[in-house]
């Protein structure tokens, strides 16, 4: 297993275009990623954000890692992230880091680009209405009502695909799989599901200068795959549980609906566990990291957002600054992978022999 560290080097200046991608939900937001031409290729660059929270330079890593390890076992369409760094586009954007990830741009002809959200909006009568939802980190999302829905019924295939890219999501334990990271290519008659991306916001990869918070919402993406223990249930207000056991509900739609598709998964990743485990993965910097605090999110919202100057400045004087190379972390998330895909594992094994 071959993952590709290297830092990919570009000026601002250099863009060939931008592409704008808008936030359809009930917080909308902008945003703008240049273009580069690479070899004949058109290439995205996606620039870490100063004001998204829990951002870090292993947001990058995560991309990286995670895009690499879905193309070579379970969607070979995948587009790879690299790392990046951008100069000169802090002068044009300062609410962005010039550190960020390059990749494939997805566009294709004569097709338009829809997400899961505004394919909601589109079908109001054969798909649930989540017109109210809102783009939140650290929570799963619930996909019960849209893979149950007539419309994926009725398009059996696509909902095919839309269940293995949740699988995916699931293996990478996405703190932030929500309905507009899921992607459709729109034709006149035809829709197509398009590649995965947006792979920031995994579990393993989040917290990494603070061990004890990266170790406890590990834990609790178990709870939310496996089911709420009975010493915490009796804690929790009823209508709590289903909030803690979304992913749980997720895969059990998913086994109930699509057993084919969840056999397939299982089969790919007991292949992906097995180079995994004996691999001796390593994660290189190359000049890549600098000194982080998973709270600088609150700098970048207090000087972009609110336009707090002074709080923005009392925040980075309170927020410590952290060095946390690849080779302090790199068994800590080689383990909670694996971890997390054997429990994966078994929890799909276990829905397939009980349905």
């Amino acid at each position: 297993m071959t993952f590709d560290w290297n830092v990919y080097h570009f000026d601002y200046r250099d863009r060939i275009g931008n592409l704008t991608s808008e936030a359809q939900g009930v917080v909308k937001s902008k945003k703008y990623f240049p273009v580069f031409n690479v070899e004949g290729k058109e290439k995205v660059l996606k620039p870490l954000s100063k004001t998204k929270p829990l951002t870090t330079p292993y947001f990058a890593y995560s991309e990286v890692f995670w895009s690499t390890i879905l193309h070579d076992y379970f969607d070979i369409r995948t587009p790879i992230y690299h790392l990046a760094i951008c100069a000169n586009i802090e002068e044009e954007y300062p609410d962005k880091y010039h550190h960020g990830t390059l990749v494939d741009k997805l566009e294709k002809k004569n097709r338009k680009l829809i997400n899961l959200y505004e394919l909601c909006r589109k079908n109001p009568d054969t798909l649930p209405d989540i017109s109210r939802y809102m783009n939140y980190c650290e929570i799963m999302y619930d996909y019960v009502e849209i893979l149950s829905s007539d419309f994926f019924k009725q398009n059996r295939q696509l909902g095919q695909e839309v269940a293995n890219q949740i699988l995916c999501s699931m293996l990478r334990q996405d703190q932030n799989y929500h309905y507009e990271n899921m992607l459709f290519y729109q034709g006149e008659q035809e829709l197509e599901i398009a590649q995965m991306i947006d792979h920031e916001f995994s579990t393993m990869f989040m917290y990494l200068d603070i061990p004890s918070k990266n170790k406890l919402i590990f834990n609790n993406a178990q709870i939310s795959l496996n089911g709420v223990p009975d010493a915490l249930r009796r804690l929790l207000r009823e209508e709590m549980v289903p909030l803690y056991e979304r992913e749980k509900n997720n895969l059990e739609v998913i086994v109930s609906l699509y057993p084919e598709v969840a056999s397939e998964f299982l089969e790919r990743l007991k292949s992906f566990q097995n180079n995994f485990s004996s691999s001796d993965i390593r994660l290189e910097d190359n000049g890549y990291i600098v000194p982080f605090n998973s709270f600088n999110f609150q700098v970048g919202q207090a000087r972009y957002k609110e336009k707090n100057e002074k709080r923005a400045k009392e925040l980075s004087e309170k927020l410590l600054q952290h060095l946390v190379t690849p080779d302090m972390v790199e068994e800590t998330i080689q383990k909670q992978v694996l971890e997390n895909s054997k429990k994966l594992e078994q929890a799909i094994e276990k829905r397939l022999i009980l349905r």
